[in-house]
């Protein structure tokens, strides 16, 4: 096994796990398939993401198939100078950009880890993040150097928000996204 598939080991054995029983809850709970549907298809996407080397494209995929969502960035905010690096960026706008780079001490303190802002939920945090554009915000690591999130904004025309369902993936993301992205990239 190479030193990138070594790093990825612990963590995929936990979304395979967590991928498994989804696909069980769906054939044992046919009313509640949606939501066992997508948090299915999310794991699955990002275990073969994992596997590929391609996990930056799978949190895009998993953004627009899943949940609507086509413009979005994953930030990386150096805690000591608060200077904002863009992992991946899709359908970004230069006024998004810098909405982002500007507020980058607020979007450090809004990442609670296992825990996604959803704007629509009102609060302080909330509210500021919507004043920015922002729909909804998930954390993907913090430590003492730096934090990540990945930032969602505008919904496709056809959403009016986030579901029950979409707040699952949501979560999963907030938990498993952002080890899987940093193994990737680890030399």
């Amino acid at each position: 096994m190479n030193k990138d598939a070594q790093h990825l080991r612990p963590v995929a054995d936990v979304i395979e796990a967590n991928s498994a029983e989804f696909r069980k809850r769906a054939l044992d709970h046919p009313a509640d398939l949606s939501v066992w549907t997508k948090l299915y298809t999310a794991s699955q996407t990002m275990l073969s993401a994992m596997r590929e080397g391609r996990v930056d494209a799978a949190l895009v995929e998993i953004s627009s198939n899943l949940l609507g969502c086509e413009d979005l960035a994953v930030v990386e905010i150096a805690r000591e100078t608060g200077v904002v690096e863009f992992l991946i960026t899709e359908g970004l706008s230069t006024e998004k950009r810098d909405a982002l780079i500007h507020r980058a001490r607020f979007l450090d303190s809004c990442i609670e880890l296992g825990k996604a802002s959803i704007a629509v939920d009102r609060g302080k945090n909330q509210d500021a993040l919507a004043s920015i554009g922002v729909s909804a915000l998930v954390p993907l690591w913090a430590d003492e150097r730096s934090s990540g999130a990945m930032v969602l904004f505008q919904l496709l025309p056809q959403r009016s928000g986030f579901d029950a369902e979409d707040r699952e993936v949501l979560q999963l993301l907030s938990l498993y996204a952002g080890q899987c992205l940093r193994s990737q990239t680890r030399v």
